[in-house]
């Protein structure tokens, strides 16, 4: 069991919500959406059944209660990176008005976030009234106040997503919620291109549309031959992932063979995902988020040697670990 300290408080990690919670339209404030109406204060977390077993241990328990929380250096850390989509929107958001961005809400809720508590309490209640199985959380008190608020307040949808770890507390032995909020690298690139190519008669994959793609996918080949994980050496069946992430990269960055790992599909999604990264000296990092069950599941041997290690990947790959990794 892996220890966590947090706020000086001690916990115990029990586990991670195996589905990361996509942020919704419905759920952020006016001036983030992209849609029509005005929302809702319930989040979708999936189905009934799954949440309150992670929640309240069984399935069976109706109308729930947890105690959450989100730190105050996550939400930063968030606002640092989704930057990049406040100021170049890869869609129309309601708060752009005549400047065409996002850039005055994001400074003026960065500051807003500087002066929280590093703590930030909240709890969230089962919507049991809900008929069906699929499962939705309320928070208990203001929906625009506390970590709750915050969450829906700076969250652009769609390229957002929530991670929650389930922890136990040492000194009460209490089970309390830590979430998180990412940005989703791979959606922000698919909103940017369809935005840059819409009203194109035909529907090409992103993959296959970006310009220069083919080439860095050669170069990078030429240099990995296979996966470092699987030994996989058919191009076919391997990614040409980006270490860091094709939406924040200029078109240098994009193209170069040092910002790249020739990956099979399930270590792409992992690296890709923040839930693996690399040392300076090739010494792989698993995140705590990756769930134990999926981390037992996986086969994360390799050899340090595959990663072809050059000074300006490593630059890359502190990137990574500083925006990337969770």
């Amino acid at each position: 069991m892996v220890n966590m300290k947090i706020d000086g408080k001690d916990y115990d990690i029990i586990d991670v919500y195996d589905t990361s919670v996509t942020v919704p339209d419905s759920f952020v404030v006016n001036d983030n959406k992209t849609c029509g109406g005005h929302g809702e204060a319930k989040l979708y977390m999936g189905s009934k059944n799954h949440m309150r077993f992670f929640y309240a241990n069984d399935p069976n328990i109706l109308g729930f209660e947890a105690k959450c929380f989100v730190l105050k250096e996550d939400l930063l850390q968030y606002m640092r990176i989704i930057l990049h989509e406040y100021r170049y929107p890869s869609v129309i958001y309601r708060g752009q008005g005549a400047s065409g961005n996002m850039y005055k809400l994001w400074k003026q809720r960065y500051n807003e976030i500087q002066k929280l508590p590093n703590y930030i309490e909240f709890k969230i209640k089962d919507q049991n009234q809900i008929k069906g199985n699929r499962g939705y959380v309320k928070c208990t008190s203001n929906t625009l106040k506390g970590g709750y608020g915050i969450i829906r307040t700076i969250s652009l949808p769609f390229v957002s997503y929530i991670s929650v770890m389930k922890l136990k507390e040492h000194a009460t032995n209490e089970d309390v919620f830590y979430w998180k909020l990412f940005a989703d690298f791979s959606q922000m690139a698919e909103q940017q291109y369809w935005a840059k190519h819409y009203g194109e008669k035909k529907a090409v994959s992103v993959n296959k549309k970006r310009d220069g793609q083919i080439k860095y996918r050669q170069d990078l080949f030429a240099q990995f031959r296979y996966c470092p994980f699987s030994k996989i050496d058919d191009v076919r069946l391997l990614i040409a992932s980006h270490i860091k992430p094709w939406a924040i990269c200029d078109t240098q960055e994009k193209y170069d063979p040092n910002n790249g790992l020739m990956l099979s599909p399930l270590y792409d999604k992992l690296f890709d995902k923040g839930y693996i990264s690399f040392e300076d000296n090739g010494e792989l990092k698993i995140s705590n988020w990756l769930s134990v069950a999926n981390r037992n599941r996986i086969d994360f041997r390799f050899d340090v040697g595959d990663l072809h290690l050059t000074d300006e990947r490593r630059k890359y790959l502190d990137y990574h670990r500083k925006n990337v990794f969770k």
